[in-house]
């Protein structure tokens, strides 16, 4: 079958099977922006580029508008560990909304979500906000006052959310700093960028060269769309550096925080960084973003402590930081009850990350016997596909064969992923691989 055909029937397989939700994403198409939407478009294969609308979730699986059903390897971007629908859960939520979720008064889980987060992860001081985005901003506001420096590091191919200081691709040769590459993004915003290769000697080089103009460094230790790369001596001695010269070193554990490990990569790697950013998975499914770190940074929100029973008064100077719906009841009620199912079974992450290396290994062995140029990389329980040409069309495949990859291609297995699942799953990437004509096999 030559490639032409292959693609015609391909988009002709899905179409059948997915009528209803292909009319849904056109039907609100003129009225609703969802950048999602776009995401890998190509005109030959256009018909093929829409959002999966779900009508229902359960465990490891979602269900679209049509009723088909799939094995979702997306689990809301890696936020549900305990799969969809997890009774803990989903109970404590409907008690919260019997109780109420105001939004003036702090809920009383509030701080107790907080001190379980120091408890879990060795922070000293936690505070709550939206997203991961406006986590992050709030982590490089705490770290420019504290040095009271401008510029921040970030590396190539790592990713930090939507904030426009950290939206860009490429950098100037000579000086560093990142470029406009991305339209709204202008290069006003990025003069206080310097855009760095991850984990190389020149890049330290550089960060001890200009520490005096350096607030923050900002890293994702394992880069969630680069997991090949595991750079922990570099990030070992850049702590050592970063301490040595005044430099704010901030771990963005959106995607690592509470999936690794129940303290993330500083428990892994042994490091203790100035900031730490947390949320995704904290949440169980609710919105959610955390600044954690040292008292001497999380202190410039609030003044520090202080008691009501002697004469002691907040002794830091303070910034900016408000949000209509950081702490939310329901979010922290959601997280409450994440942390406490991660306390009482700290072995989940023995078993799921052994479970998921068990997989891509298995999955990967059954490929390359049968000459089949795509592998899956894992770090934990996170992996992706190393797919290159006609195969990225594996994703559509997938689709069509009863398989979820979200359009960022990022995949996480959860504690519902079961042997009988992983097996089945294991069946479908094998199935749809050999059915993209590259190969030399067919089915």
């Amino acid at each position: 079958m030559t490639r032409t055909k292959y693609i015609a029937n391909l988009i002709e397989e899905i179409s059948t099977k997915m009528p209803i939700t292909i009319e849904h994403n056109q039907k609100y198409r003129t009225v609703f922006a969802l950048n999602r939407n776009i995401a890998g478009f190509n005109e030959k294969i256009k018909k093929m580029v829409f959002t999966l609308v779900f009508s229902k979730m359960e465990g490891a699986y979602v269900w679209d508008l049509d009723g088909n059903k799939y094995i979702d390897i997306s689990m809301g971007f890696g936020t549900h560990l305990f799969g969809h629908g997890s009774n803990d859960i989903i109970n404590n939520l409907k008690k919260q909304l019997d109780t109420g979720f105001g939004l003036g008064p702090i809920s009383e889980i509030a701080g107790i979500t907080a001190q379980q987060i120091t408890e879990l992860t060795k922070v000293d001081r936690v505070s709550f906000f939206n997203s991961g985005t406006e986590a992050i901003m709030v982590a490089l506001r705490l770290a420019r006052a504290f040095t009271k420096k401008k510029k921040i590091i970030v590396f190539k191919n790592s990713y930090h959310g939507t904030f426009d200081p950290l939206l860009t691709l490429k950098s100037d040769k000579k000086s560093k700093i990142g470029i406009e590459s991305i339209p709204g993004i202008h290069n006003n915003l990025l003069q206080d960028t310097y855009f760095l290769d991850y984990g190389t000697d020149e890049s330290l080089e550089f960060i001890k060269n200009n520490h005096n103009e350096i607030a923050a460094v900002l890293v994702e230790p394992v880069q969630s769309r680069n997991l090949t790369l595991q750079p922990f001596d570099f990030l070992k001695e850049l702590r050592k550096i970063t301490e040595e010269i005044n430099i704010t070193l901030i771990f963005d554990e959106m995607v690592t925080g509470f999936r690794i490990s129940s303290g993330g990569m500083q428990e892994i790697l042994d490091i203790q960084a100035d900031i730490v950013t947390y949320g995704k998975i904290v949440g169980g499914g609710m919105p959610i973003g955390i600044v954690a770190g040292k008292s001497k940074y999380l202190d410039i929100l609030d003044g520090g402590f202080w008691d009501y029973k002697n004469s002691s008064c907040p002794q830091s100077y303070t910034t900016f930081v408000a949000g209509t719906f950081c702490h939310h009841p329901l979010s922290m009620i959601a997280a409450n009850t994440v942390l406490k199912k991660i306390k009482e079974n700290k072995d989940i992450y023995t078993e799921l990350n052994y479970q998921t290396t068990k997989f891509c290994n298995e999955t990967n062995e059954i490929l390359k016997s049968l000459d089949i140029n795509i592998e899956l990389i894992n770090f934990g329980s996170l992996f992706r596909f190393k797919v290159n040409g006609i195969n990225k069309l594996l994703y559509y495949e997938l689709l069509k064969n009863g398989v979820y990859v979200w359009e960022g291609k990022s995949c996480f297995l959860s504690t519902c992923h079961s042997q009988s699942v992983l097996d089945e799953l294991k069946e479908i990437i094998v199935y749809s691989a050999k059915r993209i004509p590259h190969n030399k096999v067919s089915v």
